[in-house]
């Protein structure tokens, strides 16, 4: 896969962690439902927020994987090309 590619996976994965901050921010209390259903309301919302935090960290720290990856892959193929007479190996 071409270094080009990796890297925006890389960034799609950050819009991704984005979309999951969104509907965190969505998933706020009004106070639209009362009675015996407000706790369950309150915890479901809640639970829903954690969530979504937790998605939205998982994104990221995969899309940083696969960027860091991407520069692996650079590192890699510059290490392996052959040096230019006169030039140091890696180079």
């Amino acid at each position: 896969m071409p270094e080009e590619r990796v890297r925006a996976l890389g960034r799609s994965l950050e819009d991704a962690a984005g979309t999951a901050d969104d509907a965190r921010a969505r998933l706020v209390d009004e106070g639209d439902v009362d009675g015996p259903l407000r706790m369950p309301v309150e915890l479901f919302l809640d639970r829903q927020r954690t969530l979504a935090t937790a998605l939205a960290g998982e994104l990221r720290r995969l899309g940083a994987t696969v960027a860091g990856i991407a520069d692996a892959w650079v590192q890699l193929d510059a290490g392996l090309l052959l040096p230019a007479p006169g030039e140091e190996p890696g180079r």
